[in-house]
């Protein structure tokens, strides 16, 4: 994929469609940016907090015992659910408190679905002497109620926008006007990787880490994996995951998007069942209707729950870099059990999503081939989701 920085964007994707008003606080982060990734000093101290406080490497685990149950291709895992939080998310808020910082900003400002990036975010922005301001759509307010819960003990300030829909959509738009009026004091830190440039190209920098990761575990593993597999929403997991592999003609990368209840027009698959279009800022596909109305995405994972996808998926999709498929809601909840069953490893539901594909993929493989799957967050939030759905037989016979 060639990526034009003049131009801001991934092939014909990305770019910046931006009221006049967030203009200029988008153009000075761009500029602050820029100037980080040649600073030594900055990424000596990106690095210590990887390292010090967040707990990288994380582990590329063998899932031995899944692998002898269906047969086939071995399965491993690079659990980002180890990392502090239980989330890939903490790469990103310590990228966006040490930029807060370096822009002299006092306060981060972000959004959240599933709670676990406006944890991380608060977290992070404790650690180095921020304010965190998240706002949260109230359907997920109360669906993530453990989440809410360490906000508050953060001192997390918890902004609730009025929507019937889960996801991240509303709270984004409400973060993003807020950041509009207060852009000298604050920083916008937005979760989803589907936004205006710079954000695309700065949470493709704070989750490079993943793949980078990867890539040496497998090295020394001496592992040349047939496939690769992520959960993608809006992809900010995704892109870190493949970014270091999208050249690799011997891995084929493979993203799941939520195929949510199975049902017409119920899902949130923007890659396969959208078409290019603007949203937030940005060109990518998108679901919308004939009269480019945005459509509402549905999934059980809130962190799937997003119409829109980062301008790096759009350009893979479009150039057969990256094969993305979508998987139902039932699939997923059968993957996170057999997972818990076989491994004792609990999984976000976004990440069961990839898990599930990647249990259709091992049994079409030979012993000596392997199939390594992205686990982007722990399933502790998630529990009661398995709990009040019960098993329905194995949706992969």
């Amino acid at each position: 994929m060639t990526r034009d920085n003049s131009e801001r964007r991934y092939g014909r994707f990305g770019g910046r469609y931006v009221a006049e008003a967030l203009w200029h606080p988008l153009e000075t982060l761009h500029q602050a940016f820029d100037e980080v990734q040649n600073d030594e000093s900055f990424r000596e101290s990106y690095e210590s907090w990887l390292d010090r406080r967040l707990g990288r490497p994380t582990p590329l685990t063998p899932l031995e015992e899944l692998s002898d149950d269906i047969g086939g291709g071995q399965l491993l895992a690079k659990r980002e659910d180890l990392l502090q939080g239980g989330s890939f998310t903490a790469n990103m808020a310590v990228v966006y408190g040490l930029l807060a910082r370096r822009l002299g900003h006092e306060w981060l400002v972000g959004e959240t679905a599933t709670g676990d990036f406006g944890v991380a975010l608060a977290s992070i922005g404790s650690a180095m002497g921020l304010r965190s301001r998240i706002f949260v759509g109230r359907e997920d307010l109360e669906s993530e109620s453990l989440s809410m819960q360490h906000l508050h003990q953060l001192g997390a300030i918890v902004e609730t926008v009025d929507t019937s829909n889960r996801g991240r959509k509303v709270a984004c738009a409400e973060a993003m006007g807020h950041w509009a009026t207060h852009a000298d004091s604050e920083l916008y830190c937005p979760s989803s990787l589907a936004m205006a440039d710079p954000y695309p190209r700065i949470i493709e920098h704070a989750l490079s880490t993943i793949g980078a990761e990867l890539k040496v575990q497998l090295e020394r593993q001496h592992v040349e994996p047939e496939y690769l597999v992520a959960p993608i929403g809006s992809g900010s997991f995704g892109v870190g995951l493949f970014e270091p592999f999208v050249d690799r003609e011997s891995t084929q990368l493979v993203g799941v998007q939520a195929g949510g209840p199975g049902q017409d027009g119920e899902h949130a698959a923007s890659l396969t069942y959208g078409r290019p279009g603007v949203f937030q800022g940005t060109y990518s596909f998108l679901l919308q209707d004939q009269h480019g109305q945005i459509g509402s995405p549905s999934s059980i994972a809130a962190g799937l729950c997003v119409p829109n996808v980062g301008p790096q998926h759009a350009a893979w999709a479009e150039s057969g870099d990256v094969h993305y498929v979508a998987v139902t809601d039932r699939e997923a909840l059968s993957a996170a059990r057999q997972l818990l069953q076989s491994e004792g490893i609990l999984v976000s539901l976004e990440s069961a999503h990839a898990i599930a594909y990647a249990l259709k993929l091992a049994p079409t493989l030979g012993p000596d081939e392997t199939v390594v799957v992205g686990i982007s967050g722990s399933g502790m939030r998630d529990l009661d989701r398995l709990e009040s759905t019960e098993p329905e037989g194995d949706p992969h016979e």
